[in-house]
């Protein structure tokens, strides 16, 4: 599937966003942001977008016993969720966010903290021209984002760095490149969440076949 052209925009790069993509985590990030974007912010917390990937993903996990990846971070942390909270597999979007929104459990808190250790900036990796890989995810957060904030033309931009509480800033131009092709980007994203889930389960039918 294509991602529809811009002559503003270096579409090329968002589809690559996904590149060498071991875990899911980072698909159901990009389509928090579509999700926010659509709901009218261009100001997103960390938080808020790690709440829409737990609920985004529960389903899948919970009621439809999905792998997302071989050690997936939003996966683990999305069965436990389900064990503290007590809701049903089928619990609707706003009992999941409830929870999210008001549990003081540390455990929850910490592993909700963890999902936003590299996926924010790591999802922008193909804007980024003037540094090597190796050297830009080896500085701090703060550092990371300085450095990313000063390319052009992002997706989005980092305005606080703030743990979980840090937020970003949606570029005016993409967030109307979405709101125009909404429709086609969710097809091209869940279709590339599909590929990475059902190539992760053949692997693991080889392996047990082997295995036994």
């Amino acid at each position: 599937m294509n991602l529809p052209c811009s002559e503003e925009l270096a579409i090329e790069y968002i589809g690559r966003i996904f590149d060498n993509t071991s875990e899911c985590y980072k698909f159901f990030w990009f389509k928090a942001i579509i999700k926010k974007i659509t709901d009218g912010k261009d100001i997103i917390s960390y938080e808020e977008l790690v709440n829409e990937m737990i609920v985004d993903a529960w389903y899948m996990v919970n009621e439809f016993h999905l792998n997302l990846g071989p050690k997936d971070t939003l996966e683990a942390l999305v069965k436990q969720i389900k064990e503290i909270s007590q809701l049903a597999t089928t619990a609707d979007r706003e009992e999941i966010l409830r929870f999210l929104k008001t549990t003081n459990n540390k455990e929850v808190k910490d592993k909700k903290r963890i999902l936003t250790y590299n996926v924010p900036y790591r999802l922008q990796s193909p804007f980024i021209k003037k540094y090597k890989e190796i050297d830009l995810w080896r500085r701090g957060e703060r550092k990371i984002a300085e450095i990313i904030n000063k390319e052009s033309k992002l997706l989005y931009y980092f305005n606080e760095i703030q743990g979980i509480k840090s937020t970003i800033r949606i570029q005016e131009d993409w967030i109307n490149y979405i709101l125009k092709n909404r429709e086609i980007i969710i097809g091209w994203l869940e279709y590339n969440i599909a590929q990475k889930v059902i190539i992760y389960r053949i692997g693991v039918n080889i392996f047990q076949r082997y295995r036994n």
